[in-house]
């Protein structure tokens, strides 16, 4: 029914993960990648926020459903591999963040954006990739690991290649 492609971007990149095999326990880095596992921005969030978009936008809308579905698969594939490098770093892959008061405390699902008018969501959507991006930059500078670096980096080339579906979709609508 659907091809992996919309407006002639390709949904996803075909280029395999790094492996993170080599990783030794580091807890401080491990707290420093849990708040883009599971916190407001991060990709336990982003999955909730596109399925619910799939979901809820109009039928008539089924190009931009299957991309939103399309892209939520991939930041699965992103939660999988953060969570895999939380326990290899030394910590439980729990769902929970460090909240304003300096406290842990389990996500939920009023961390998602229920907006469903279109421009607004596409706009959010991008805000949302750019925040991932410089969470996942910040962490880079935080860990000084190659190992990191490289699987840190190829998760930024989906990101990177998130916002530029959702530019491309925001400008044919325009």
């Amino acid at each position: 029914m659907f091809n992996n492609f919309i407006n002639g971007i390709n949904l996803v990149i075909n280029e395999p993960y790094p492996s993170i095999n080599d990783l030794k326990e580091n807890l401080s880095l491990a707290y420093k990648i849990k708040k883009s596992y599971s916190s407001k921005h991060s990709e336990f969030s982003c999955i909730s926020k596109y399925l619910f978009q799939e979901l809820a936008l109009d039928e008539n809308l089924k190009e931009i459903k299957h991309a939103l579905n399309a892209i939520a698969m991939v930041e699965m594939k992103h939660l999988q591999i953060l969570g895999e490098i939380l326990v290899k770093l030394g910590l439980s892959p729990t769902f929970t963040y460090i909240n304003k008061l300096d406290n842990e405390t389990y996500w939920q699902s009023d961390l998602v954006d229920y907006n469903l008018d279109l421009m607004e969501l596409l706009k959010n959507n991008i805000k949302d990739e750019e925040i991932a991006i410089k969470n996942y930059k910040d962490i880079i500078k935080y860990a000084n690991d190659e190992i990191i670096t490289d699987i840190i980096n190829r998760i930024i080339l989906d990101e990177e290649h998130h916002i530029k579906i959702f530019e491309s979709i925001l400008k044919n609508l325009v």
